[in-house]
């Protein structure tokens, strides 16, 4: 059936071999037969076919692409797409990320000789990534449960994971859990070797980090909160709703 697939649509493009959406197909039963170099191209020509406001277009394409790098093992090159992609989201279709997110940790998970905390770095940082990106979608969608139960798990299956600590203490906070939120964030800063002083910064969880714009809230809330409090001397950061 993939085989028959990719047959018909090269009888298509040799028909219109300008046109992006059949390079797209192809690329996706390219992907799914695991011809990955050929997919690579597909999605590469279609994405060079877009215009530059199209932007759920471009996140869906490069979250293919993502998976095509994936499937020859190239996990770098794969994190960049899938990066590229969720800045591209930020402007619509969350639910659509999420699901392009599951699909790629599920990808990272099931590659071979993956286990966590004895995988490469590259592919346990690209399983880590892709959940909590999936994870932190949810809470863009409204699913704050589903959300928190989420981050937990990736959480719990990777302990060094400063950014679902910080997601973690922010949701906390919002539910008045003040105590748990503290916990989380103090094990951020003060025993994973990287810390947390990314996490004070508004500009670079939002314009770099790319959370979704509710998680950067509820994280600003939680920093200017707990500031006024004095829980801490953390100044409180610049708006992210600037």
């Amino acid at each position: 059936m993939k085989r028959e697939a990719v047959q018909l649509l090269n009888k298509i493009i040799e028909q219109e071999p300008g046109e992006g959406k059949w390079r797209e197909m192809r690329g996706q039963a390219l992907v799914d037969g695991k011809n990955f170099r050929a997919a690579i191209l597909d999605f590469e020509f279609a994405l060079e076919q877009l215009p530059p406001e199209a932007a759920v277009d471009r996140a869906r394409l490069l979250a293919g692409r993502g998976l095509a790098y994936e499937g020859l093992g190239d996990w770098v090159a794969a994190l960049g797409d899938y990066d590229q992609a969720l800045s591209q989201a930020q402007s619509g279709e969350w639910s659509r990320a999420r699901d392009n997110y599951l699909e790629s940790a599920d990808g990272f998970q099931r590659a071979t000789g993956f286990r966590y905390g004895r995988s490469n770095t590259p592919r346990l940082d690209g399983a880590v990534f892709s959940s909590s990106n999936a994870a932190l979608m949810l809470v863009q969608m409204g699913d704050e449960a589903g959300a928190m139960k989420e981050m937990q798990d990736v959480a719990r299956r990777a302990p060094g994971s400063v950014d679902m600590r910080a997601a973690l203490a922010a949701l906390y906070w919002r539910q008045g859990r003040e105590a748990a939120a503290e916990a989380e964030w103090e094990f951020a800063c003060t025993r994973i070797t990287v810390g947390c002083s990314r996490y004070q910064d508004p500009d670079w969880v939002f314009r770099i980090r790319r959370w979704p714009p509710v998680m950067c809230a509820y994280l600003e809330d939680f920093l200017a909160l707990r500031s006024t409090n004095g829980s801490s001397t953390i100044n409180a950061p610049a708006s992210f709703r600037e």
